[in-house]
């Protein structure tokens, strides 16, 4: 399943109206910072990557259109979401929190995407550096 809208680009920021054509531009790009998870309990397919544009304003990717970079999960095992449980390890009740989380969770995903747009990100800044 392709990722990008032949009709228009992957994002453009609100404020300044920069356009990004593709996930990779916009994900490498070193104006772009990632601020975080922003996890919603009772959707968690509606759960957003925060990002901080150097124009000052914040823009929000939902984290299924990023996806595709993860392996996809095990299809005989959904697992439960756990955000608010006592099983909850509590790292996306905070958007500045960029750690990995290993519990059985259905946000165990996205957190693991928030560490490979981290590197993704490292990759580009030192290869712009070479």
């Amino acid at each position: 399943m392709g990722v990008e809208c032949a009709s228009g680009p992957f994002q453009v920021c609100g404020a300044c109206k920069r356009a990004w054509p593709t996930w990779d531009g916009f994900v490498r790009d070193p104006t772009v910072r990632l601020l975080g998870l922003q996890s919603l309990a009772a959707k968690p397919d509606c759960n957003l990557l925060v990002f901080e544009h150097s124009c000052g304003s914040s823009i929000s990717i939902l984290a299924r259109r990023l996806r595709h970079l993860l392996p996809e999960p095990e299809p005989d095992v959904p697992l439960p979401v756990l955000y608010g449980t006592d099983q909850c390890r509590g790292h996306c009740r905070f958007l500045e929190d960029l750690e990995a989380c290993v519990a059985p969770c259905h946000n165990v995903r996205d957190r693991a995407l928030i560490l490979l747009v981290q590197c993704l990100k490292t990759a580009a800044q030192e290869s712009a550096k070479a």
